[in-house]
């Protein structure tokens, strides 16, 4: 391979061997990286499958979801304070935020007179 010459008789016998063997092992190989593809995608949908699971899961396990109603007003009114640099202006979360995060929060937030 390193010349133009053509091979002897017994390179030309091993070249030949070479091409018809490698022809077959390219396509087992090809046929065993399919496979593994299949494999390797079957494997990613179960894994996207189960970190949704395991992330909502962590969100129904939130300890905020535990707090009381009384806790909750106080950190809303707490979060929507109005700025101390300009308080006529601006809150630092305004309340409707909060009413847009869940229904709960929603209805605490809305019965909540003193966040208004």
């Amino acid at each position: 391979l390193a010349t133009n010459d053509p091979p002897s008789d017994s390179q030309d016998k091993e070249f030949r061997q070479i091409r018809i063997d490698g022809t077959k092992h390219l396509a087992d190989l090809d046929e065993t990286i399919g496979e593994m593809q299949q494999a390797l995608e079957g494997l990613m949908i179960e894994r996207a499958a189960l970190a949704w699971k395991v992330k909502n899961c962590r969100l129904v396990l939130n300890p905020v979801r535990r707090l009381p109603v009384e806790i909750l007003s106080k950190i809303f009114l707490f979060a929507c304070a109005r700025s101390t640099k300009n308080p006529s202006h601006f809150y630092i979360i305004p309340p409707t935020f909060l009413t847009s995060v869940c229904r709960s929060w929603n209805h605490i937030a809305a019965t909540f007179p003193q966040l208004w």
